[in-house]
């Protein structure tokens, strides 16, 4: 079974320190990769954002979805970027003024009922939706199974990363604990997500990936040739991670070799991940986070964990 599976419950097994690789509490682990450009392989996970039809409406209403996709997506992953890996000044700016853009999405959706992108359901399920999608490309790119305990540090670590995203008044909250979340989760796929509009939208210009405009016509011959390949994996992993109820509404049958494949591509994808220069996999913002926490781990390491007599052990080490 793929990672998408909410439950997961299994002692985890950590990577070792590899000499380039931040570690900690699985919660900094955690935060830690979401600076990874790898990530971008799995946005196709937030796709069960739009299976509600309130979300799918106003994303339909406003054309960009369709009409500049690759444009969207890439305004997405720059906005990911200033709210879980950049300082909390920067961080707070970005959450004040992406909750002052959606004030003006509102309208009246095909059925008939009015939306608001504020309204405490579909604003919520866009934030659980990023933690289900972040949580996923963890599990995959770490190879980490997630315990009871590491699921609620994550979750508490994601809440607080968007502490200014989330609504006032208790009755418009997240869920506190992470069993409550993965319950909510499964109620909303079994009672209110669908097949919508935005959806079919979103896995056709996956699947069928146009040039992006700022991509020279001449690269047209091989974008033909690598655009549909390059979807096909970014499908794989973003429906790979999806919960498997959320999985099977939509516009495409998983069959076994889609899981095998799954397989064979999140293990290249633990090697490159642990083993790859963060130069190289790190998006530029996330780099200086990943070398301070380095030299603090190794300042750390050289402390004693005792000033009684005789202690010769580090925090780290034992001394020599």
């Amino acid at each position: 079974m793929s990672v998408g599976s909410i439950g997961d419950e299994v002692n985890p097994v950590l990577f070792g320190d590899s000499g380039d690789q931040c570690v900690g509490s699985v919660a900094d682990r955690f935060e830690r990769a979401m600076g990874s450009r790898f990530l971008v392989l799995f946005a196709s996970a937030l796709f069960d954002e739009m299976m509600l039809p309130a979300v799918s409406a106003s994303l339909v209403d406003t054309a960009r979805i369709r009409e500049d996709p690759f444009g969207r997506g890439r305004r997405t992953a720059a906005s990911f970027q200033l709210t879980f890996v950049a300082n909390d000044v920067d961080r707070r700016e970005e959450m004040q003024r992406l909750v002052r853009l959606h004030r003006d999405i509102k309208g009246v959706g095909p059925d008939g009922v009015r939306y608001s992108a504020m309204s405490p359901e579909p604003w919520n399920w866009n934030l659980i939706s990023i933690f289900f999608m972040y949580r996923g490309a963890f599990m995959a790119m770490t190879g980490e199974k997630l315990s009871a305990a590491d699921n609620q540090a994550i979750w508490d670590r994601y809440r607080a990363l968007t502490e200014d995203l989330q609504m006032p008044g208790r009755a418009r909250q997240l869920a506190d604990r992470y069993e409550e979340l993965s319950a909510y989760y499964d109620e909303m796929a079994t009672e209110k997500l669908e097949r919508t509009k935005a959806l079919d939208i979103v896995v056709n210009a996956l699947r069928h990936p146009r040039r992006p405009e700022q991509m020279s016509v001449l690269a047209e011959p091989l974008w033909r040739l690598l655009g549909p390949l390059g979807g096909h994996v970014a499908a794989i992993l973003g429906f790979g991670i999806m919960h498997p109820p959320v999985r099977a509404i939509l516009p495409m049958r998983w069959a076994r070799r889609h899981e095998l494949e799954f397989a064979v591509l999140t293990r290249l994808l633990q090697i490159a991940y642990r083993w790859l220069p963060r130069g190289l996999t790190d998006t530029p913002l996330a780099r200086p986070n990943c070398a301070y926490a380095r030299v603090v781990n190794h300042y750390k390491g050289i402390g004693l964990t005792s000033f009684a007599p005789g202690a010769t052990e580090t925090c780290g080490h034992l001394a020599g």
